[in-house]
């Protein structure tokens, strides 16, 4: 692995033909909006084919059911769900 880097979340999807291109955004917390919330930044693109999007979807869900099946996530709960013993605020 040549490069790692951080993002908070994705902030949108576009599939153009065969290729899919996912904004990732990092908030930044010591910046402020006019109504106080945190900044969030878009600053990386990652681009994949189609297939290889399908292939991690299919990956992120296999990840998703085993935490469930663990008790880290709650069935049927936002996808944002707090790990167990945190509360979303």
């Amino acid at each position: 692995m040549n490069q790692e880097f951080f993002a908070d979340g994705i902030s949108a999807v576009h599939v153009t033909g065969q290729l899919v291109r996912i904004d990732l955004l990092t908030v930044q917390p010591h910046l402020k909006s006019d109504n106080g919330q945190p900044v969030v930044e878009i600053n990386k693109r990652l681009i994949m084919p189609l297939e290889g999007f399908i292939q991690a979807l299919s990956l992120q869900q296999d990840i998703v059911q085993k935490l469930i099946n663990t008790g880290v996530l709650k069935q049927g709960g936002p996808a944002t769900a707090a790990p167990k013993g945190e509360e979303q605020e």
